[in-house]
């Protein structure tokens, strides 16, 4: 978070600059954009020959339009402060690169465990070493799926009782927890086609994004208990729920 609120400062700079090369470069940080943005640190002359020497890929194509973005009103004011946040963002990106050498000695002995929820979708290696950290692989400790989801604050308290209607917020958790699988969630729902997804959708038309994402992570996290229990991947969890159907059918 400290590293985007740097990259988001950043941005702020260029805009009072007057420089617009986020108009065609996404990742300004990225290789390209960090050329360019250091060529506006170090006061070098901005020619053709150079923008075309410090971006790469299709963006050698857009060099008269990058000459364009980066003839603003900057000022030694916005050097210095560009300056500055580069090198902070710089110390966020080795202090990041430090903890994931740390936790990929860490996760080492968890292999197994964490190949099991990358095969759930949306949920990639470092999701997985959120779960694993914040819940453990011994799946013994929850009674149910629920029970887990319950503690990690994805389950919504029931809509109705007594015919009284309760509120619906989720309770609070562990909030990282929450976060993380709220953006597999997020990644779940552009596999449009896929169960997940169609899930997602659903009830989104009913309830709203909001909600059908914290049912989606509530949805991925049942799953990654059941996987973790079980000791199976993704894939073998759906044909055993297939097989199972396939029985109940015939």
């Amino acid at each position: 978070e400290s590293r985007n609120r740097e990259t988001n400062r950043i941005h702020k700079i260029l805009q009072s600059g007057g420089i617009k090369l986020t108009t065609y470069i996404e990742d300004i940080m990225g290789l390209s954009g960090r050329n360019l943005l250091q060529l506006l640190v170090d006061r070098t002359l901005i020619t053709p020959r150079i923008v075309h020497q410090s971006v790469y890929t299709s963006l050698k194509k857009k060099v008269p339009q990058l000459l364009e973005a980066l003839d603003g009103y900057f000022s030694d004011h916005h050097r210095f402060m560009l300056k500055q946040s580069l090198e902070i963002y710089d110390f966020y990106q080795k202090q990041i690169e430090l903890l994931e050498e740390r936790i990929n000695v860490y996760l080492s002995q968890y292999e197994n465990h964490v190949e099991i929820l990358d095969s759930i979708p949306g949920i990639d290696v470092i999701t997985a070493s959120v779960i694993i950290s914040e819940v453990g692989v011994d799946m013994s400790q929850f009674p149910t799926a629920g029970h887990l989801a319950s503690w990690a604050g994805l389950c919504p308290g029931n809509n109705e009782s007594a015919g009284k209607k309760r509120s619906t917020k989720i309770r609070h958790g562990n909030s990282y927890l929450k976060k993380c699988l709220c953006q597999a969630a997020f990644a779940v729902k552009k596999q449009k086609g896929s169960p997940l997804a169609d899930r997602f959708y659903q009830i989104q038309s009913r309830r709203g994004s909001q909600k059908a994402t914290i049912a989606l992570a509530h949805q991925l996290l049942k799953i990654a208990y059941i996987l973790l229990k079980e000791q199976i991947t993704y894939p073998e969890f759906l044909a055993q729920k297939k097989t199972t159907r396939d029985e109940l059918v015939a």
